[in-house]
């Protein structure tokens, strides 16, 4: 026989297996729950509450106290108004001031730092005269009038005003 007739035998030729479905299967699954969790996480993520300053808090509270802002009700106004600027003070300056009478009060601001002191030195009259109106409506029972109603508000007002930090919400 002839050699060139002769040829080797070719090695089997390979079929393609069969694709695995599971590991397909799987991989489609774990992408589709990967992306439901980041839509769940970005549509339902808790938004930061930006909680409002303390000025905020106090001159809302002063809002709500003109609806008492009458001859009839003038001890009650004294009183929350009075509740409002100390309980801003407090929050504002941790200085305790709702425990201490009028006088111990503005004693107490002298033993404080230099830069609350300061601030004080501006309002100090106004405030006195405004924390004095307040205790005699609600010790003396001696009802201020309208116009004494109108600067007691000013007065907290304008020291809230003045003294409200600037940035990002306070205490």
């Amino acid at each position: 026989m002839n050699e060139e007739m002769l040829r080797d035998i070719q090695p089997p030729i390979l079929l393609p297996e069969d694709p695995n479905y599971m590991l397909i299967a799987a991989i489609v699954l774990g992408c589709c729950l990967l992306f439901a969790l980041l839509i769940w996480f970005f549509k339902f993520k808790k938004k930061k509450i930006a909680l409002p300053g303390v000025h905020e808090v106090a001159l809302a509270e002063l809002l709500q106290l003109r609806k008492l802002m009458n001859l009839e009700q003038a001890a009650i106004y004294a009183a929350k108004l009075s509740d409002v600027l100390r309980s801003y003070i407090e929050n504002r300056f941790q200085i305790p001031s709702s425990r201490q009478t009028s006088r111990e009060f503005f004693q107490s601001l002298h033993n404080n730092p230099i830069d609350t002191a300061m601030l004080f030195a501006q309002h100090t009259e106004s405030l006195k005269q405004c924390l004095g109106q307040c205790d005699m409506a609600k010790f003396a029972k001696s009802i201020p009038t309208g116009q004494d109603m109108e600067q007691m508000e000013n007065a907290v007002q304008q020291f809230v005003e003045a003294t409200k930090q600037a940035g990002k919400g306070e205490n």
